[in-house]
């Protein structure tokens, strides 16, 4: 540490600390009563205390053990189950909510006497201070900060941890090492019922807990879909944080738990307690896929000196929608592996109906196995299945994550009863009930060598991690946040919507050019709603995202959101209220984005007016609706900082690269993207990629197109929506266009300079071929429907221009991309919203032309105009998909 070599080293002590955030009284009442090794003291100070010892191993086993009790029932819900009659059948159960992470943080603190000198990273020192101030009580000129670097490190937490470990001990501290973070408590289930003489359920109560005060729920929040005469259901889920897997997961493990102390099948269990009449639609795919799987014709699978077998069912409804699933799977008597071998899932919805069971694609089976066994899987068809979107019965092989394809799917059918499926199959084969997931290796081979299933405990995993850290800091302690609160991604305070006179007309006039650079009102302005409103549908190979209200209204839109709140929102994808933002918002660019643009970015909307309007939410299959995976992405993907200028490059270059990968985001449309839909950067950087159906050709050099892209060219074009060489902007280039001719044209100068820059090669123009004779012969339809409705403007010599300009086809990206899509779009659609008004419009002729005279004029305008090319296969069909797809 360069930064910090004043400093003696005998100043600095070496404390190894586990700190623990937002505790209450309680916490640290059982914290200091706590049984601790010799060498470890517990410290307090404000909403923040710290194990603290000469070795951090043993500060963190005294924080971990702190964790396992703090796991188990609080005495709040423990009294409300106690004071209960007590059930027969009485289980508990654990769904982990927390998202871990691991995050670097060195911070030094001394005090000289006349202030606290820290050294630390921090981008906004001033900022740091008031935070210190307000969560120690000292006074900010206290506090002498100076910032090692500008990149945060979390250096809030781990700046205070030191500040009170300096204040307690009243020794210089160096804080050196990781920060694990745990978003929330885990939520325990409890679940109890008596049953009859039948063995038919008679009783039934429900506790769900997340550690704050129970209080009584409707049934919606905690549905039961088996039919009791008793039944009590609680919860303290005000928040909606549990989420209805969790519920799902031990309702179905609870149930599979009373059919095998009764000896009675259970999937015959479940259907003995679904209503015949209002139940029928479940029924009848419960009964489907036992009949694909064999359920009750085929016998248990024999275990070897190897592998241990084992079977799971498990059952979910939600509203009229019910879904099941089917798990068969060998688990390794040595190792602990799990090998799910088969997966038979469904959905169904409402009454019983014919063809009404649908499956679902076999990359969300292995998305949703995947997580809850901790190795990456891949799902097929199984063999004995007619090839079809939505299998039911998939085999599971294990593979490479990124082998394994995307997929879109309706929202309704979800994988809720997977967790549950999986449970189950594990104690069919093993006899040992895991009542938490997930089922790593780790944990069923501890069940395996006799140590029970915890549902509470931190996975050994984890530990490993944390344990390997903590060894690999060498000097100073470890900052762990072990059993807290600590929100990564807090919530931010609202605020009063600021008034636009707050800033001046030149920076609001700034944030315009920003917000056009950035096409906001493209993406967040749906068909006829008012501008920034949101609700526009973007769909992506995940399902539809939809935008939101970027308006000033404080209750639907961001007029409540501060400074802080959006810029989070802008760099990182974080809401105001702490979940992740798809990346169909493109942060990841925005990243880029200079602190002076995004405040005048900030400005411009807060000054616009407010529309109070709620988009549709945003609903994608499981598990991709669980917003935490985002951060996954982001820990991939997401690159913090702004833009840093090429110093060897020119300014109009460095103005144009901002640009482009900024605001502009120009590679969110024409890069391609991985299987998980991240841009792939490096030599693919903005070869081509697709948008809302259209392909978006490459900006780089490409031997495909007749003419390269020249910085004019792509002036003109970026400009005014039309450039000779390449013709018109169409499709969602259209409105993108609009906006940039908006910017000063030395901003799009820059842009085109840029983009222009990574084709350095020699500018060749193709003297287009003679047409063969022969082709266009067959091809007659085609040139007669041409001559009709297209040669008056589209003409080799060129037309006369009647409706605008006049774009030589033989020119035209579309006509000589490998892909006739957009092409198709344009003869279908036309253009009836130009880029800008001097380009006129095109009429479509999709009410004029059938599928097969398209397709024959797409075939004889490939073959007229880019005769070098090969002619498109499929026409007709691609024809009648674009067609089907709308404008």
């Amino acid at each position: 540490m360069n930064d910090m070599s004043d400093l003696r080293v005998c100043e600095i002590a070496t404390l190894a600390a586990c700190v623990i955030v937002d505790i209450d009284d309680d916490i640290a009442t059982l914290a200091a009563r706590m049984s601790l090794d010799a060498g470890v003291s517990w410290i307090a100070a404000g909403s923040m205390g710290a194990f603290v010892a000469d070795e951090a191993q043993h500060a963190f086993d005294a924080a971990r053990r702190l964790a396992a009790a703090l796991a188990q029932p609080d005495a709040e819900a423990s009294a409300i189950v106690t004071s209960r009659e007590r059930l027969p059948h009485e289980k508990r159960y654990t769904w982990p909510l927390f998202d871990d992470a691991l995050h670097a943080c060195d911070v030094l603190a001394r005090d000289d006497g006349t202030s606290i000198e820290l050294r630390c990273a921090t981008s906004d020192a001033q900022q740091l201070c008031a935070q210190l101030a307000h969560a120690s009580g000292l006074p900010a000129t206290r506090f002498a900060i100076r910032a090692t670097s500008n990149i945060e490190d979390e250096s809030f937490v781990a700046t205070l941890a030191a500040v009170m470990l300096l204040h307690r001990t009243g020794r210089a501290v160096h804080v050196r090492g990781v920060m694990s973070a745990r978003e929330t408590k885990d939520v325990r289930m409890s679940l109890g019922a008596s049953l009859d003489e039948a063995g038919h359920l008679n009783a039934w109560r429900y506790d769900a807990d997340t550690g704050r005060s129970m209080h009584e729920t409707s049934s919606e929040h905690t549905p039961n879909p088996y039919a009791v005469r008793d039944e009590t259901l609680h919860t303290d889920d005000g928040f909606e944080t549990i989420p209805h897997t969790a519920h799902a997961f031990a309702r179905e493990s609870f149930i599979d738990e009373i059919a095998d102390a009764r000896a009675i099948d259970p999937l015959q269990y479940r259907l003995a307690h679904l209503d015949p009449i209002d139940d029928a639609g479940a029924r009848e795919l419960i009964d489907t896929l036992a009949d694909r799987a064999s359920w009750t014709t085929k016998a248990k699978r024999a275990g070897n000196a190897k592998n241990l077998q084992g079977r799971g069912f498990a059952f979910d409804k939600r509203d009229d929608a019910y879904s099941a699933w089917i798990v068969d799977l060998d688990v390794n008597r040595a190792t602990g592996d799990v090998a799910i071998q088969r997966v038979v899932a469904g959905s169904a919805k409402g009454r019983r109906s014919i063809g009404a069971i649908a499956g679902m694609s076999s990359a969300r089976i292995a998305a949703a196995a995947s997580k809850l066994i901790g190795v990456r899987l891949d799902a097929h068809a199984a063999h004995d299945e007619t090839p079809r979107a939505q299998p039911l019965a998939h085999r599971i092989e294990t593979t490479a994550l990124q082998d394994t394809p995307a997929t879109r799917e309706a929202p309704s059918i979800d994988t809720s009863p997977a967790a549950a499926a999986i449970a189950n199959a594990l104690y069919d084969a093993t006899g040992v009930r895991f009542r938490a997931p997930p089922f790593t290796p780790e944990r069923v081979r501890d069940a395996l060598n006799g140590a029970s299933a915890p549902g509470n405990a931190l996975p050994r995993r984890m530990r490993r991690t944390l344990r390997g850290a903590m060894a690999a800091t060498g000097l100073g302690g470890l900052v762990a946040l072990a059993c807290t609160a600590w929100p990564l991604r807090a919530p931010i305070a609202s605020i009063a919507k600021p008034d636009a006179s707050t800033w001046s007309q030149a920076t609001i006039a700034r944030g315009r050019d920003v917000a056009a650079a950035g096409d906001c009102a493209v993406c967040h302005t749906a068909p006829g709603g008012a501008v920034n409103a949101g609700g526009l549908g973007l769909e992506t190979p995940f399902g539809t995202v939809y935008t939101t209200n970027i308006t000033p209204d404080e209750k639907t839109g961001i007029g409540n959101w501060s400074f802080a709140a959006f810029d989070r929102a802008m760099r990182q994808g974080i809401s105001r209220d702490g979940h992740h933002l798809y990346p169909a918002f493109p942060y990841t660019s925005f990243a880029k984005i200079s602190d002076a643009d995004m405040t005048a970015l900030y400005a411009y909307l807060m000054s616009q007016p407010a529309v109070e309007s709620t988009p549709p939410q945003t609903r994608l299959p499981f598990p991709l609706n669980q917003r935490g995976l985002v951060a996954g992405w982001n820990a991939l993907y997401l690159k913090q900082g702004e833009y840093v200028p090429d110093a060897t490059r020119s300014a109009l270059w460095n103005r144009g690269k901002y640009l482009v990968d900024g605001a502009g985001h120009c590679g969110a449309c024409h890069s391609p993207r991985n299987a998980i839909g991240a841009e792939k950067g490096g030599r693919l950087y903005l070869t081509g990629g697709s948008a809302e159906g259209w392909m978006a050709p490459s900006l780089v050099a490409n031997s495909k197109l007749p003419v390269r892209w020249t910085e004019q060219a792509l002036f003109d074009y970026l400009r005014t929506g039309f450039s000779h060489e390449h013709g018109v902007a169409a499709g969602p280039m259209a409105p993108v266009v609009s906006h940039l001719a908006t910017l000063p044209a030395e901003d799009v100068r820059a842009m085109a300079h840029y983009v222009a820059s990574l084709s350095p090669v020699a500018v060749e123009t193709r003297a287009p071929s003679q047409p063969d004779a022969l082709r266009l012969h067959a091809l007659d339809n085609g040139r007669r429907t041409f001559d009709a409705a297209c040669a008056v403007c589209h003409a080799q010599t060129g037309g006369v221009g009647n409706f605008g300009v006049r774009p030589l086809l033989s020119l035209n990206t579309s006509v000589s991309d490998a892909s006739p899509d957009n092409l198709l779009h344009v003869i279908l659609h036309g253009i009836d919203a130009p880029a800008t008004d001097e380009l006129g419009y095109m009429p479509g002729f999709k009410d004029s032309f059938d599928d097969r005279q398209v397709a024959e004029l797409a075939a004889y305008i490939r073959a007229e105009f880019a005769p070098r090319e090969p002619a498109w296969s499929g026409l007709a069909q691609a024809t009648a998909r674009i067609r089907a797809a709308g404008h």
